[in-house]
């Protein structure tokens, strides 16, 4: 099937609603913060979404393989998750990559913070994303 399924680490609620209106085939399989007041906010917004309250590091291989996701989407916060440390850990596993600097009130979403985005993927082939009106901040 070509439908994606997702995890959501770091549950800001920007993801799903990106998500929803990319018109693409896919499903939040989880959504996992160990932050409570995000917690509840996300599953005000996403109550069908299954929601794991605890740290990305307390989750097992087992519950990885359970969830049966085929992609990762993440918000991180800007400690230890450093745009240097992710890059050069995508860069060692042999993924290509492209950048975006994004405002969500360009996806029609009503928050004007400007927000960093990062697709990648193991595939040789070129990225065909664009950040619309742009050209995307960079491509690898």
């Amino acid at each position: 099937s070509s439908h994606m399924k997702m995890l959501h680490l770091y549950s800001y609620v920007d993801i799903p609603f990106i998500v929803s209106e990319s018109c693409i085939p896919a499903q939040v399989v989880a959504a996992v913060d160990v932050n409570t007041v995000a917690n509840e906010v996300y599953k005000y917004n996403f109550p069908h979404t299954q929601l794991l309250a605890k740290t990305i590091e307390g989750i097992t291989l087992e519950e990885f393989d359970k969830l049966s996701f085929n992609m990762i989407l993440m918000s991180p916060p800007c400690q230890p998750f450093t745009r240097d440390m992710l890059i050069q850990t995508i860069e060692n596993c042999g993924f290509q990559y492209q950048e975006f600097l994004l405002s969500p009130t360009s996806l029609g979403i009503p928050n004007s913070r400007l927000r960093y985005f990062l697709i990648a993927k193991l595939q040789s082939e070129p990225l065909p994303f664009q950040a619309p009106g742009t050209d995307g901040v960079s491509q690898n």
